[in-house]
């Protein structure tokens, strides 16, 4: 067994040796092998100034300095005391580096275009199985000769509901989906039946072509939690915000520890399936300035100062611990303020008005030629719990 301590980086030509470790589930927890695994997790995507996520996935060169920067920020995220990074638009080097850090696991989202009308039309599905492989063969040519570290894959994140609702409705026919692995009950919806069929195929190709099997969950949210139920899969999945539950469920329950909506909301979705294991795969607060300004408790889409990020992870967090059932962990979003969220030209500065380019646990900053991080005091924040 290689040796790396927490804030260390190792070169990517001594990479850790990892043992054989299988994940599972009872009816709270995701288990590593068999004993339950809390998730401490992070979202990461390596989206610098220059380099949007979706174009540098499949680069397999890219420059030195987004190189180290990836490196730099995977230890940095163990540092902080994460087991769990959340992948998504990820190109193979971060797997490399990875590979690099001990005790650092992933679970990788597969992204499904959430807009997409009609999610049983056939060319969709048949690019969306392409894609699937891609990502799975990306992973396992990096972890050629051993198991990667892979938790789970997330099969699909936030589905939009007018694709959810008009794919249902062109398809009222099918009620059911019978794979490989996955069989469900004759009263699911079309977008159910989707979901079901990708997860089986990523089973299927992942165990066929490398022989594992990793968990499977798909990524649900507040405005479409009453129509769609991925509860077929190995655990629950739900990306919760504090800001959002009074806006679109103000009659959500208060907590039955904490007495806060964010709470309550956390309890609600654990109760509709208390016997599976609730991931919450994200959870946020943007720092964007230009926002109108919330606070306590349930804080805002944006408008928060940093140290009511701080303030507002922390209860988050706490909420999720002391839940009237327990869950099986949570995912902050995210690690880095990602300034590319409306494009190439978008990406090398930070907009004051734009509420999803301040969620970041670490701030970019210019540095000659390239950039560095600096943290915030909510990075700090979680080391110390964590």
């Amino acid at each position: 067994m290689g040796s790396c301590t927490k804030s260390a980086t190792l070169s990517i030509d001594d990479p850790i040796e990892i043992e054989n470790i299988s994940f599972g589930v009872n009816n709270h927890y995701i288990l590593r092998n068999s004993i339950p695994f809390i998730i401490k997790g992070v979202v990461y995507v390596p989206g610098y100034p220059g380099y949007l996520p979706w174009e540098i996935e499949n680069s397999t060169s890219l420059p030195n300095d987004l190189k180290n920067s990836i490196s730099t920020d995977l230890s940095n995220i163990k540092a902080m005391g994460a087991n769990t990074i959340r992948f998504w638009g990820t190109p193979k080097y971060c797997y490399e580096a990875l590979k690099n850090v001990e005790d650092l696991y992933f679970i990788q989202t597969i992204w499904i275009k959430g807009d997409e009308p009609d999610f049983q039309n056939m060319v969709f599905k048949e690019n969306t199985k392409t894609y699937i492989k891609e990502v799975i063969d990306r992973i396992y040519s990096v972890f050629n000769d051993e198991t990667p570290p892979i938790i789970a894959f997330i099969i699909g994140n936030e589905l939009s509901d007018s694709s959810i609702l008009s794919t249902n409705a062109a398809h009222p026919n099918i009620t059911s989906f019978s794979g490989n692995y996955i069989v469900t009950d004759s009263n699911i919806t079309a977008t159910e039946a989707f979901i079901a069929e990708m997860a089986d195929f990523t089973r299927t190709y992942e165990f066929n072509t490398y022989e594992n099997k990793s968990l499977l969950s798909y990524a649900n949210e507040i405005r479409t939690a009453d129509i769609i139920d991925i509860s077929f899969l190995d655990f629950i999945s739900h990306n919760a915000y504090s800001n959002a539950v009074p806006y679109y469920r103000p009659n959500t329950a208060s907590g039955s520890s904490s007495g806060t909506l964010f709470q309550g909301w956390v309890e609600e979705v654990k109760s509709k399936h208390p016997n599976k294991p609730l991931l919450i795969t994200e959870t946020g607060l943007s720092v964007s300035p230009n926002a109108f300004h919330v606070g306590p408790p349930n804080f805002g889409y944006g408008g928060n100062t940093e140290l009511e990020q701080t303030t507002g992870l922390l209860q988050n967090i706490s909420d999720i611990n002391t839940s009237k059932l327990p869950s099986a962990g949570v995912c902050i979003h995210e690690y880095l303020d990602a300034w590319w969220k409306f494009g190439l030209e978008d990406s090398y500065s930070q907009d004051p008005n734009d509420i999803e380019e301040w969620f970041g646990l670490v701030k970019l900053k210019k540095l000659g030629e390239w950039y560095t991080t600096e943290n915030r005091d909510s990075y700090n924040a979680l080391k110390n719990i964590w």
